[in-house]
């Protein structure tokens, strides 16, 4: 498998800023340019520069604006008028796991564009600049709902300056390995200010890995990358009796579950619990992490009657995107 050498950027993305015209560095312009994008866009990846490439998904998201209350009615891409409001479905879920005292801390993955918009528009947008203003509001309605969220776009945009590695994939819709590392750190930091901590022994080893990620891999090229892991070892990092159950999406899952996921002890579940020095549970979804994460926490609850009195905090982890692209945002999902 070949590793790609890059020009600068693709004739598929020239004509797309001769056509969306010059853009001005402001967050509307911005969510237009994301709109257009995915409009244009061929395929389930969209080229940027340096060899970057962007989920049309994540694109499309961006380019919804507001997508909350009655506004979901035509920014989801559910079809189901009663389960296209993630507010609704969150705070319902918040207040399900308050009755049982247990904590909910939402922990949306920044999309990729909003980190490095300028391997999106090759230098169009600054750097350094936050575009996604709809999301920014969405997590202060959260709040005011007593919703927990914790953004890490600011630390993303903070630490992006000073590593040399990215803190996402080029070719791959996830963060990369230190993203799940920096990730991890900033859930603990999170999660230790609630009390919860350990005193497990583990070791980190940085090793680099190459793999051929979901965007690369749908161009069908035999484009590869390498890009350095954090991997694990020492106890245990997963154990089904943790107070701390860390749940959503792929994002839970990639660098930890093996396989399609490329790696084992190296992502955000191994790297958290590290960071607290205690193992966590983990209940994983490959695709949407709205609805059918909570449909599998509900199993888990149902065959397993301690499991909601072990628990402490529910970590819910999932991307931005699914905001408004996830394929449903019931809030009748029960708890147990």
């Amino acid at each position: 498998m070949k590793q790609v050498v890059w020009k600068k950027v693709g004739w598929l993305m020239c004509f797309s800023m001769v056509f969306s015209g010059v853009w001005a560095q402001n967050g509307t312009d911005f969510q237009n340019y994301c709109k257009e994008r995915a409009q244009s866009a061929a395929s389930i990846a969209v080229e940027g520069a340096d060899g970057w490439y962007f989920l049309k998904s994540e694109l499309r998201h961006l380019g919804a604006g507001d997508f909350w209350g009655d506004a979901s009615a035509k920014t989801a891409q559910c079809k189901d008028p009663k389960a296209q409001d993630p507010l609704q479905a969150i705070v319902a879920y918040d207040k399900a796991l308050k009755a049982e005292k247990i904590k909910l801390l939402v922990v949306p993955i920044p999309p990729k564009a909003v980190i490095y918009p300028e391997k999106l528009a090759d230098g169009n947008f600054t750097s350094g600049t936050r575009y996604d203003a709809s999301l920014q509001r969405f997590y202060q309605e959260l709040k005011k709902q007593g919703v927990e969220v914790l953004d890490l776009t600011p630390l993303f945009l903070s630490k992006k300056k000073g590593l040399s590695e990215p803190l996402y994939c080029l070719g791959d819709s996830h963060f990369s390995g230190e993203g799940a590392k920096v990730a991890a750190q900033a859930i603990a930091g999170k999660l230790k200010s609630y009390g919860i901590s350990g005193s497990k022994s583990y070791t980190e080893k940085t090793s680099d890995l190459t793999f051929t990620g979901d965007l690369y891999k749908s161009l069908a090229k035999g484009y590869s990358e390498t890009r350095k892991l954090h991997f694990i070892s020492g106890d245990p990092v997963v154990d089904k009796a943790s107070p701390v159950l860390l749940f959503g999406d792929s994002h839970t899952l990639v660098f930890d579950a093996g396989g399609d996921m490329f790696a084992s002890q190296a992502g955000l579940a191994s790297n958290l619990a590290c960071a607290l020095q205690m193992p966590v549970e983990v209940i994983g979804v490959r695709g949407s992490g709205a609805t059918p994460s909570r449909i599998n926490v509900y199993r888990r609850s149902k065959a397993d009657p301690s499991f909601l009195k072990q628990k402490k905090v529910f970590v819910w982890c999932l991307s931005a995107r699914e905001f408004t692209e996830a394929s449903s945002w019931s809030s009748q999902v029960p708890l147990k």
